[in-house]
């Protein structure tokens, strides 16, 4: 009977256990109920949102202008109207010593207790004697202070009044000190016959805002979430899948005009329903995200339920087939086991052959052929990578472009012309050594230290050439120099820094500058100050196109480039910031290697 139920073909087999187990009541639970379920489901948790999101707007409202009413409480105070608003404006040292100015700190101090803390920035000069006096310095600041943060720069490049600002305006010391979110009025005044600006800012945290969604709007896999006009998101009930379901405020003002209710739209491949809610004041959107697949998981969930019930009135069924089906089972399992393996090793390992001649014997079978023909091909797939990066690496160590040799060849003749001996001596030197260090050996990685020396002789040669117009600082930590790092990185770099940066200024003189860092990967950081370089130089400099017109192209950074994504992979590499007219930085990133 064993060798019978063995034999059997697995199809007859399979046929008996999911007839008798699985195929009749999963399809008519399937067919039956399924659909409606999974209704059922999506509109309850969608009704239940719109009425989340209905009590929680307010909630979210009344939070932000509660910000902005600090700030009209404060800026109603007589202290602050004699400063600011006063046609004929009081001085500011005296103003200070009056019981007006403790009264304002004692209201502004009061707002502490809930979480709002007050500065107010204004154009006065940072020496002047009255941010020094002891009712002003808690809250007045100078203007200088601000200066420099992303609110201050939209206040500048606008006309708004007003800002609700999340963390990102802020600027890290002034979020950490005061709170990560700010309501932020600007304002004019008079002071010594001039017109300046000044800025009433109320700080707090937006864990305000994050608490309130949190409490009301919190759904299984789903994301509730405020964002701005400029795409900021204030607060969010999950950081992760508000960054995957992020939707631009412009396509929620579309939606808005087409629906109030709950779309369907999909997200990054994921379809999902969306609801937007509109925050008056701030001008902000409530976005409620709930992925469709979570809906359709919990009606699955409520299907199970009913299949776990009917599961316990099959168990005779299920024993049954048990006893044809385990002659499958424990040689798929080991065939399975088998090619699990491949997850652990990359590579399958054939199995004993099978004394059966069933599906499952097939199978065997043609796992162990495929697994020998998947090892040989790996190895052969191995071989021409290793073959392919060798040669990719030598194809892009040959387009060195040669011209410095011609150059200084020509330098050595006209010295050797002017018998300037003792300079041809010194160039010849100098130009065997640089030779030395990018041909010696035939290992194409050098270290740190023989990299800077190969780029320092480059400079004096360079210097030899132009009449002294480079100067070249180093800056290097000495346990970085035994790294390694491969041949002919540095010069390149610095060869485009002097010929396309600082020798087109005028004077045709400059500085580069050359540190080092270890921070989980191996910096190099080679800046100098010539011309720098606009946008869309910048934009094609590590691409194969040519983009200069004189002395060499970018195609000389765009291999140094390639070559380091090849040996390393691809996060590693250059990358360029440039300011045209200032100068330009180079940031070299490798893994630390030591020689």
């Amino acid at each position: 009977m064993k060798k019978i139920l063995l034999n059997l073909k697995i199809r007859t087999k399979l046929s008996l256990v999911l007839l008798a187990a699985v195929v009749i009541p999963a399809l008519f639970i399937g067919l039956a109920f399924s659909a409606d379920f999974r209704d059922m489901v999506i509109s309850n948790t969608i009704s239940q949102a719109q009425k989340s999101s209905a009590k929680a707007s307010p909630i979210l409202r009344a939070l932000a202008v509660r910000s902005q009413n600090v700030a009209n409480d404060l800026s109603s105070c007589a202290y602050y109207q004699n400063l600011f608003s006063s046609a004929a404006p009081a001085d500011f040292k005296e103003a200070a010593q009056t019981s007006l100015a403790q009264d304002f700190l004692t209201k502004a101090h009061s707002y502490q207790s809930e979480g709002y803390q007050t500065r107010i920035y204004i154009d006065l000069p940072e020496g002047d004697d009255f941010f020094a006096s002891p009712t002003a310095s808690p809250i007045f600041a100078p203007l200088t202070q601000a200066r420099g943060r992303y609110w201050y720069g939209i206040f500048q490049a606008s006309s708004v009044d007003h800002l609700y600002c999340p963390s990102s305006y802020l600027g890290p010391i002034e979020a950490s000190t005061y709170g990560d979110s700010a309501y932020i009025r600007r304002f004019r005044f008079l002071y010594q016959g001039k017109s300046l600006s000044g800025y009433l800012a109320v700080y707090y945290s937006s864990g305000l805002y994050r608490q309130a969604l949190r409490d009301n709007l919190t759904f299984p896999d789903g994301v509730s979430y405020l964002i701005n006009d400029r795409n900021q998101i204030i607060a969010e009930t999950d950081r992760a899948r508000s960054a995957t379901y992020r939707i631009d405020y412009g396509q929620i003002t579309d939606y808005l005009e087409s629906s109030n209710a709950f779309v369907e739209k999909n997200v990054l491949g994921s379809d999902v329903y969306a609801a937007f809610h509109r925050i008056p004041g701030p001008s902000w959107y409530l976005v409620i995200i709930i992925p469709k697949s979570s809906l359709i998981r919990q009606g699955n969930q409520i299907i199970l339920r009913y299949l776990a019930i009917i599961f316990i009135c099959m168990v005779g069924g299920i024993f049954i087939a048990e006893l044809l089906a385990g002659s499958i089972v424990r040689r798929i399992r080991q065939v399975s086991a088998q090619m699990s393996q491949v997850k652990a090793d990359d590579t399958p390992s054939p199995m004993p052959p099978s004394p059966y001649k069933d599906e499952v014997g097939q199978l065997v079978d043609s796992y162990n052929y495929m697994a020998g023909r998947i090892n040989a091909l790996v190895a052969e797939q191995q071989r021409i990578s290793e073959e392919k990066t060798i040669a990719e690496f030598n194809a892009l160590q040959a387009q060195i472009n040669p011209h410095f040799l011609y150059n200084t060849m020509d330098m050595i003749h006209w010295m050797a012309q002017a018998r300037q001996y003792d300079k041809v001596s010194e160039i010849v030197m100098r130009l065997s050594r640089f030779y030395k260090l990018t041909l010696s050996k035939k290992d194409p990685v050098s270290t740190i230290g023989d990299e800077i020396e190969h780029a320092s002789i480059y400079v004096q040669l360079q210097n030899m050439r132009f009449e002294n117009a480079i100067d070249l600082v180093v800056d290097v930590p000495d346990e970085l120099n035994s790294c390694h790092i491969p041949k002919l990185t540095l010069q390149p770099i610095l060869e485009n820094a002097i010929l396309h940066g600082i020798l087109e200024k005028n004077p045709p003189t400059g500085t580069i500058v050359i540190t080092a860092w270890e921070d989980n990967a191996l910096y190099l950081l080679i800046s100098d100050d010539g011309v720098g370089m606009d946008q869309e130089l910048l934009d094609h400099l590590l691409t194969y196109t040519p983009m200069f017109k004189a002395n060499g192209s970018n195609v000389a950074i765009y291999n140094i480039h390639s070559r380091l994504r090849l040996l390393y992979g691809e996060g590693y590499g250059l990358s360029y910031q440039s300011v045209p007219g200032r100068g330009t930085e180079v940031t070299i990133r490798i893994p630390r290697e030591e020689k």
